[in-house]
């Protein structure tokens, strides 16, 4: 039985850091001197960590953030 604090994992968490040296983006877009995100995939849609390591890393401009967080994803 579940107690009553109980929560869902996320399934995905945000960091925000800033590229003091060159960051290539999974775009390919490369990021230097300015703020970028790195999104942390705990599981995909069907429930299922990765295989290796932890979590997947998907890092982002700020637009291509911005678009994300539109999106939904």
């Amino acid at each position: 039985m579940m107690g009553a604090n109980w929560q869902h994992d996320p399934q995905h968490s945000y960091e925000k850091k800033f590229a003091w040296w060159p960051v290539r983006s999974n775009s390919g877009k490369l990021i230097w001197l300015k703020n970028y995100h790195i999104r942390f995939t705990y599981y995909d849609h069907n429930g299922k960590p990765p295989v290796k390591g932890p979590y997947w890393t998907y890092v982002y401009t700020t637009n291509e953030y911005l678009i994300a967080q539109l999106k939904g994803a």
